[in-house]
């Protein structure tokens, strides 16, 4: 959030820039007004009539105001014409760049962002927005490349230390990811990102007494990341550091952070502790978060694709799973059916009907009249 803060700051700087350069024929101190009160449509409604259409930079001021009024056609329309005006106009690239970011089209904005980088060599900011746009793009080799660039140019961007440091991690390199992270955090310890993949890469490399300085240091800050202090807990359990694990899983509660498994390492700890009660009450909260609703149908999906496979044996284990762990009756039909018509095994097909009549709750029409069929025929 504060890079793409910091990132609107300098564009509206070179938009400023551009103000600067329009023609005389628009006011540019009017249009400073409208722009420094964000009266953004009431700028465009000015600049529309007023732009040479044929000059860049005024044609770039009217795309900004359209951006900043959130009518993002308008911006791309005229940050086009930019650009058919002024193939290198460094402003129109970027801000081609952060639409398609937003709008979700990395690919095109990785083509803007090279562009950057070519009049822009030397800007590790233009190689980072490269990098991570390639990235979002799933070109992992292009932008693990791109980021070493911008991490040459500067070593202490908190960002792009922690990226790289992940991608090394996902190479597995844990050792070149710890190093980024020393190197960087012997300039600057405070940085929130490069502490939390500082505790993901420490308990990779089993490091786990660092891997909790790293979380108190990040408690210290008042993070609360659940993807993070899931190492934290870990490594505190496989310290023998019972109340540490239980104490991380306290400080996210508190937050409003919890997960599953951060609950899990807590009811384990309590285990160890001997306090079997409180432990109890976590695995019980755990067993309620596993279970979902959508979990049914899940089962029954698989069950039906099963079955047109020909695979009815998996087909009634899925089912039978279903109704373990959700005790609807229906799929004491199910499995029945599958006996009967698919397996030709009328014995089976009659015990799992015979259960889903003991189980019936006449809950949906449905259900009733395969109640009243089932029993019909069993009782013939």
């Amino acid at each position: 959030m504060n890079y793409l803060y910091r990132m609107l700051c300098l564009l509206f700087m070179l938009s400023c820039a551009t103000l600067a350069a329009a023609q005389t024929a628009v006011n540019k101190s009017r249009v400073m007004e409208y722009m420094q009160d964000q009266q953004y449509d009431e700028a465009i409604a000015y600049l529309r009539p007023a732009i040479d259409s044929n000059d860049a930079q005024q044609v770039a001021l009217l795309a900004y105001a359209c951006y900043q009024a959130g009518k993002l056609p308008e911006a791309v329309t005229s940050y086009e014409r930019v650009l058919q005006l002024d193939s290198n106009h460094l402003t129109a690239h970027q801000y081609l760049a952060l639409i398609n970011m937003q709008q979700d089209r990395p690919l095109m904005a990785v083509e803007h962002y090279k562009r950057v980088t070519m009049l822009r060599p030397q800007s590790a900011v233009a190689w980072k927005q490269l990098g991570l746009a390639a990235f979002t793009a799933m070109q992992q080799d292009s932008g693990f490349a791109w980021l070493n660039r911008s991490y040459t140019l500067n070593a202490f961007d908190a960002k792009v230390v922690s990226r790289l440091a992940e991608e090394w991690i996902e190479r597995k390199r844990s050792g070149m990811a710890d190093t980024l992270i020393n190197t960087f955090l012997a300039k600057d310890s405070s940085s929130a990102v490069i502490l939390m993949t500082g505790a993901r890469t420490a308990y990779l490399l089993t490091d786990y007494a660092r891997t909790l300085t790293f979380g108190e240091k990040l408690k210290q800050l008042n993070i609360a990341s659940p993807n993070t202090f899931i190492y934290v807990s870990a490594a505190a359990y496989n310290l023998k550091k019972y109340q540490d694990c239980i104490s991380v899983y306290e400080y996210l509660t508190a937050r409003n952070a919890g997960s599953e498994n951060i609950i899990y390492y807590a009811a384990m700890a309590y285990t160890q502790l001997k306090k079997h009660k409180e432990s109890n009450e976590l695995l019980l909260t755990c067993i309620n978060m596993a279970k979902s609703a959508s979990l049914d149908n899940y089962y029954t999906g698989m069950s039906v694709n099963y079955e047109a496979l020909g695979q009815y044996k998996p087909a009634i284990a899925t089912l039978d799973t279903a109704y373990y762990m959700f005790h609807q009756p229906l799929k004491q039909y199910s499995i029945g059916r599958i006996y009967d018509a698919r397996l030709k095994n009328e014995a089976m097909a009659t015990r799992y009907y015979k259960r889903y009549i003991q189980l019936y709750k006449g809950e949906t029409a449905e259900e009733k009249e395969i109640y009243n069929y089932l029993k019909t025929r069993i009782q013939k």
